[in-house]
């Protein structure tokens, strides 16, 4: 189809991403300080709320309503447009954000309900990883319209407010970011697939990990192993690490004698998953939150063997 648009250059695109996320972060923060403990009470959950905002600013500013152009977009001279020139509709820019932010914001997000190694956390996160690295594989490689895989979906361009004098056809997208994308997406999915049948040792952390995230107080939670050496391969022991995210503010609290890690060291214990009490359990405490937008984390580590924190908590 013919038009008389000049497609936005690389750097242009990306100082105009630059300033408006400065814009969405300085309006978080503001709300953070504001908000703090509430966003802290919401948990993982309090991502959402950095979403619905990032929605909202793309998806008015970028339509019509403000001729395409986001304030980082104006301050560079460019704006989202269809084939014919025009700001899209309110419900265009829409589909555009949405597709846009979900990877961001969603990435690593967890279902309440599921585990780490069920098959639809795998899928959900297959599909998120490769849409996050699709948006930059296209707009890197997609050098004929600078389209990324938001402006394919959507039909738009981002281009320069001046028009050409004359007319020409919009070149069509190469085929060589379809054939990345898809190879990344293969990867993932054999490398997932690998993993859920070769980790059997981590497997055995999963009901761990699931009561730990089920006890009072705690939003987010993880239970890792790996090897810890001693400079002599016969002493070599396993090193555990049991995460614990909670919902409240750790600021003025003592958290050695914290309730929630208390139970979290004592759950880990009672499972009976490591192999000796001469194993080293590292347990981590954090608090804090993020909105996507903005966030702002507080953590606390100890490391001891487990004989010890059998002595100190009398399990």
């Amino acid at each position: 189809m013919e038009h008389n648009l000049f497609i936005s250059k690389f750097w242009v695109r990306i100082w105009a991403f630059l300033i408006d996320s400065l814009i969405l972060g300085v309006f978080g923060y503001i709300l953070g300080l504001i908000f703090s403990n509430f966003f802290i009470s919401l948990g993982e959950s309090a991502k959402l709320i950095g979403w619905i905002i990032s929605l909202a600013y793309f998806s008015i500013l970028n339509s019509n309503i403000h001729q395409g152009q986001t304030f980082g977009k104006k301050w560079m001279n460019i704006q989202v447009v269809d084939i014919t020139g025009n700001p899209v509709s309110l419900k265009t820019s829409f589909i555009r954000a949405l597709v846009y932010t979900t990877p961001f914001f969603l990435n690593g997000f967890k279902i309440p309900g599921l585990h780490t190694f069920s098959i639809v956390t795998i899928i959900q996160g297959v599909i998120i990883f490769t849409g996050g690295i699709g948006i930059i594989v296209f707009y890197i490689f997609n050098k004929e319209t600078r389209q990324s895989l938001h402006d394919i979906i959507a039909k738009t361009y981002v281009v320069q407010e001046y028009r050409n004098n004359e007319f020409s056809f919009m070149p069509a997208v190469k085929k060589l970011p379809y054939y990345i994308t898809g190879g990344i997406f293969a990867i993932v999915i054999m490398t997932s697939i690998y993993g859920l049948n070769s980790n059997s040792e981590i497997k055995k952390l999963v009901p761990v990990y699931e009561e730990i995230l089920a006890q009072d107080h705690i939003s987010n939670a993880s239970v890792s192993m790996n090897y810890s050496s001693l400079g002599n391969s016969e002493n070599n022991r396993l090193s555990y690490t049991v995460f614990i995210k909670v919902n409240k503010n750790l600021k003025s609290e003592d958290n050695n004698n914290s309730p929630e890690l208390k139970k979290a060291v004592g759950t880990f214990i009672n499972s009976k998953v490591y192999e000796t009490d001469n194993d080293i359990l590292n347990a981590v405490v954090s608090s804090g939150f993020n909105i996507g937008i903005a966030s702002q984390n507080y953590s606390y580590s100890f490391s001891r063997p487990i004989h010890e924190w059998k002595r100190i908590y009398q399990q």
